[in-house]
């Protein structure tokens, strides 16, 4: 196995040599660097012949590709302008007791607009309380959210208990392998206001089903992480959609209404103050500056069907807003063919977003690291497309069907 390890290392070490050399962002060059280094040391040490070749080669990924340029741009105070927007907004909910600015106030000026909902605000409240600092940084709370969330989801959804790893342990360490990776290291290292986003939302999947346990956990328990993520940003609605057509079809409307009531006590309490004190600063904010109807255009411009259309004109913008409300049609699937498990509910929501990034006439290449995450989750927790969640490495046939029944209620 040191070989392909060995490879794997070096093929993420020439990808962040890419980023060094390419990218015009000068986070993205710092990131590159040192990740290029660190995952070089990573494939020497697979190569090493020791016992713990393995663990030292994880220890390197983790401390070049993520530990080192995060803890440097962090301590610098350098970062994409969306950290530093969770931290202005931030500091306003501390000096002034409000998140948002109006639209009036902000005019022009595009990184005063905050397309976050409340709840990421809470990421920047270190820094705003305590200062500027590594510690304090809004990225690092993001990562240790991150982390947290998608080990749980892992153990969750039994990932650690096939070969390769087992309890807690094996959970962990594959938490670390994927943080390590450019896929989550390298946008966490530069803004990482996603990564706390889809933890959650693996974690909610995740508690769609335990098929180690006689009895699942209640629906409410996805309800909160689901409710919390929806707290955070728009991109976690279409799942809190989809898991209540989960639990509706699956459960019954008594399970669904678990969930609903759980996921809606959150967002009420977390987003439903600013709703009654700033209902127009918020709705200019993360919805209409995301969607390109203010006087500043949102920086996410990648170069997607969705932006290239909207970029012909004024008609055209027009059109792929109304394109992007008409692409809702898809819940129609969720109507006539409703997932019944984490692995359908989870393929849905990749087929959403992905949608709804392709056609967003402010968009960005990174937004798909919610889908291919997702898939990550998935394959890491070994969930069998195509069968029920029920019989998951269940030795117990019987109890598996039990727990795979709809319970009406």
């Amino acid at each position: 196995m040191r070989i392909p390890a060995a490879l794997a290392y070096g093929t993420l070490s020439l990808f962040g040599l890419a980023v060094a050399l390419v990218s015009t962002q000068s986070p993205h060059r710092l990131w590159g660097a040192r990740a290029a280094a660190g995952y070089g040391c990573a494939a020497l040490a697979s190569l090493a012949r020791v016992r713990w070749r393995r663990e030292l080669a994880l220890i390197a990924a983790v401390a070049g590709g993520l530990l080192v340029p995060l803890c440097w741009l962090a301590a610098a105070g350098r970062g994409m302008p969306e950290v530093g927007v969770v931290a202005h907004s931030a500091q306003l909910l501390v000096q002034h007791g409000r998140l948002y600015q109006s639209a009036a106030v902000l005019g022009s000026h595009v990184n005063g607009y905050n397309p976050y909902l409340p709840g990421m605000t809470l990421f920047g409240l270190p820094q705003a309380l305590f200062g500027r600092g590594a510690a304090t940084d809004p990225r690092v709370w993001d990562g240790l959210a991150f982390v947290a969330a998608f080990a749980a989801a892992l153990r969750i959804a039994g990932g650690a208990g096939g070969a390769g790893g087992a309890g807690g342990t094996g959970s962990v360490r594959r938490t670390a392998v994927l943080t390590a990776s450019p896929l989550i290291a390298f946008p966490l290292a530069v803004s990482g206001n996603d990564l706390a986003v889809l933890g959650l939302i693996c974690l909610g999947l995740a508690l769609t089903t335990r098929p180690e346990l006689r009895r699942p956990p209640s629906p409410a328990w996805a309800g909160i992480a689901l409710g919390g993520a929806a707290a955070l940003k728009a991109t976690a609605w279409p799942a809190v959609l989809i898991v209540a057509v989960l639990f509706l079809a699956r459960d019954g409307r008594g399970a669904a209404a678990r969930f609903a009531a759980a996921a809606g006590a959150v967002l009420a309490m977390v987003v439903g103050p600013i709703l009654v004190i700033q209902p127009a600063d918020l709705a200019v904010n993360t919805i209409g500056f995301p969607l390109g109807l203010t006087r500043a255009r949102s920086p996410a411009a990648s170069p997607l069907p969705g932006h290239l259309i909207a970029a012909i004109g004024p008609a055209a913008h027009l059109a792929v807003v109304a394109l992007l409300a008409a692409a809702v049609g898809l819940a129609v699937l969720l109507v006539v063919r409703p997932p019944r498990n984490a692995v359908s509910a989870a393929g849905y929501l990749a087929l959403a977003l992905t949608t709804l990034f392709v056609l967003a006439p402010a968009t960005r290449w990174g937004y798909f690291i919610y889908p291919v995450t997702i898939g990550c989750w998935l394959g890491m927790s070994r969930l069998v497309p195509g069968r029920l969640s029920g019989f998951h490495r269940d030795p117990h046939p019987a109890r598996a069907l039990a727990e795979a029944t709809p319970v009406r209620g």
